[in-house]
């Protein structure tokens, strides 16, 4: 019987034992959260507060799309709101933000 040689693939937040690889974790409620470099300067912004659009954090932070971030910091279980705002010309977009009971917890 032949055995596999490589181990199958685990996402890039998991990889690793130990935390030295650039990953960083927030402790709170006894559980710790692994975040990536981006994701915790994302995360680092929305807590300063205010309502930001894509365009604003992509700005501030020079991401080209912090969308994804958001998504993967939504499900580790930060709670990141959004609303949706009717632009001057028509259209419409989201503002994300960190509410502030739960940034002063």
């Amino acid at each position: 019987m032949k055995q596999k040689e490589q181990a199958p693939g685990t996402r890039s937040e998991y990889a690793g034992a130990n935390n030295g690889t650039g990953k960083y974790t927030q402790s709170g409620n006894d559980m710790q959260i692994l975040f990536g470099h981006h994701q915790r300067r994302v995360y680092n912004f929305l807590l300063q507060g205010g309502r930001h659009s894509v365009a604003d954090i992509s700005a501030a932070l020079r991401l080209s799309d912090p969308r994804a971030l958001i998504r993967d910091l939504r499900h580790k279980g930060i709670a990141i709101s959004d609303e949706w705002v009717k632009a001057e010309h028509g259209g419409r977009f989201k503002r994300y933000f960190i509410r502030k009971e739960v940034r002063d917890e």
